[in-house]
């Protein structure tokens, strides 16, 4: 920890890092109108090009070198360093919100000052506040050793499972070797993750011959083998340390009320701080889901069976990185040298999971400012002072990148 205070110590001190730091702070009102002019491009998971095509621009528009996309619309730019051997800083926000088209229809400016409109937070917050950073990155003068990365990635938000994440990292890995991650994610300038919550989505169908609820008795049902299965899962002892947690959350079923299921199906989200736990789990749901059909063929002595199909539809993984590593210490001096106090949060399901999972030393940071609504229709933004979170980002790429003849990176 010592070794990074004094290199923070050497960075803080550089004038053009001071004008840097200054800059995010004036630039605040251009930044958060950024901000809403991106927020009211609507970009549903799966649906991002339009505000993936506006992004890019934007990064051009700020002196971003060799900026491109790729086929699933993630977007990045760069700012060369001065060793120029393909080692390279990733800073990221994802593209993708979690509404409907049609949601997003106005931002509405309170009396307070808070801007409400569903996604003004999350994560446009995060792809308005990076963009700022590589503007007084390149307005200053700055030159750092390794190459940094400003990108915005698709499909991070519920069925996305990251996705969007895995691509960029799959894509930058081909020619470079991406030293670190800095993901901005998550509400207030304060918290933090640096561990990865993993978490599976499950697709579970039952199907069997179905009939009549009378003429038909002793037929076995699609239903009540799903409701074996959601029985046994219900009452499975899960660990609270390290935690994991399951919980059967869509189910249908049947096709009248007079009639023996022919089908029934259910969802089941699954989650673990723990890639061991987690295996554990999905294992044992895979013997439930056959057990249910067993007792409920077995009931009945025909030849008419209830059969089983599942899948994953997501799988993203867990990880953990040392509480003494270094981007852990990073972040908790940067955090203090804005004047705030680090808050490490346990878990946590954001794209830094995608890097953790590949051990490259990754961190996700709060988007600097009160939030409320995430993910309804009530979101709301309130941008007082939320340029902590800019100034933050820039502290850290500047531990993790070197700052050349100044300072080294701390990787």
């Amino acid at each position: 920890m010592s070794e990074i205070c004094q290199t923070l110590k050497e960075v803080l001190e550089n004038p053009q890092v001071k004008s840097a730091l200054n800059a995010v702070k004036t630039n605040l009102p251009e930044t958060i109108e950024i901000q809403k002019e991106l927020v009211l491009i609507e970009a549903p998971t799966g649906h991002e090009e339009t505000r993936s095509k506006r992004y890019k621009e934007l990064l051009e528009s700020v002196g971003l070198t060799d900026v491109e996309s790729d086929e699933h619309n993630n977007v990045w730019g760069w700012i060369r360093g001065s060793e120029g051997k393909g080692n390279c800083v990733l800073l990221e926000g994802h593209l993708d919100t979690v509404f409907s088209f049609g949601d997003v229809k106005e931002i509405i400016e309170d009396e307070e000052g808070k801007l409400h409109c569903p996604g003004i937070c999350d994560d446009t917050r995060a792809i308005a506040a990076n963009l700022a950073v590589a503007k007084a990155l390149i307005d200053s003068g700055i030159k750092p050793f390794y190459d940094i990365v400003i990108g915005a990635t698709v499909c991070e938000e519920g069925l996305g499972g990251m996705r969007g994440m895995k691509w960029i990292l799959e894509d930058l890995s081909k020619t470079n070797h991406i030293v670190a991650t800095v993901s901005i994610d998550g509400p207030t300038a304060v918290d933090f993750y640096a561990n990865a919550t993993g978490m599976v989505d499950w697709d579970v169908i039952f199907s069997g011959p179905g009939g009549h609820a009378w003429t038909a008795f002793k037929t076995p049902s699609a239903i009540h083998a799903a409701a074996r299965s959601v029985a046994m899962i219900s009452d499975l002892c899960l660990p609270e340390d390290p935690k994991t947690t399951i919980t059967v959350s869509l189910i249908e079923g049947g096709q009248a009320i007079h009639g023996i299921a022919q089908k029934a199906s259910f969802k089941i989200n699954a989650r673990s701080n723990s890639q061991v736990e987690l295996n554990k789990l999905n294992e044992e749901l895979v013997r439930i889901f056959h057990l249910a059909c067993e007792q409920e063929n077995a009931k009945y002595s025909n030849e008419k069976v209830v059969k089983v199909s599942y899948e994953k539809i997501l799988d993203v993984p867990a990880g953990n990185q040392d509480d003494d590593a270094l981007i852990i210490q990073a972040t908790k001096a940067v955090t203090a040298a804005v004047g705030m106090e680090a808050n490490f949060k346990p878990g946590g399901c954001t794209n830094t999971n995608m890097s953790i999972a590949r051990e490259i030393p990754a961190v996700t940071l709060g988007r600097g400012g009160r939030e409320f609504g995430t993910h309804t229709l009530a979101e709301w933004f309130d941008p007082k002072g939320v340029y902590l979170c800019e100034q933050k980002s820039i502290l850290m790429l500047m531990l993790l990148a070197g700052l050349t003849d100044v300072s080294k990176p701390i990787y």
